[in-house]
């Protein structure tokens, strides 16, 4: 029997690209899984690009070069940090939809976050304060 397998996190993470650095917003966001890879999309990446998992260093090498090598430096720096969920979800593979509004499809990496959330039970309206400044546009 060939099951698919499931992604599943219980813990976002939060970068600063360097315009977040400029004007202090966390503005990237995705999963961690339990392997210590990174699951997220990123409207930047090109037109409706599907979720990717990478490595730390994949990532830096991706847009976000100025990060330091190490994610605990990273972390002191201010630059990157992690969020424990209330429960583990089911992270997919491809562009989601909201369960409760299909025209609200993920269009970036923040988005996506609020959809997977969103349909998995968890309130993320905090994804909307001014600390982050990650929502995509059909969220506002």
């Amino acid at each position: 029997m060939n099951e698919e397998t499931v992604d599943v996190s219980d813990t976002l993470f939060f970068v600063k690209s360097q315009w977040g650095v400029k004007n202090s917003k966390w503005d990237h966001v995705g999963f961690l899984l339990p392997d210590g890879k990174m699951k997220d999309m990123s409207g930047h990446r090109g037109e409706m690009v599907e979720p990717v998992i990478s490595t730390w260093e994949e990532m830096r090498k991706n847009g976000f070069e100025h990060l330091p090598r190490d994610p605990e430096v990273a972390k002191e720096a201010g630059l990157f940090k992690t969020m424990p969920l209330d429960k583990g979800v089911q992270v997919p593979d491809g562009i989601i939809c909201r369960t409760d509004d299909p025209n609200k499809k993920s269009e970036n990496c923040g988005s996506f976050v609020f959809n997977v959330l969103s349909n998995s039970g968890i309130d993320p309206s905090f994804l909307k304060s001014s600390e982050f400044m990650i929502v995509g546009k059909s969220f506002e």
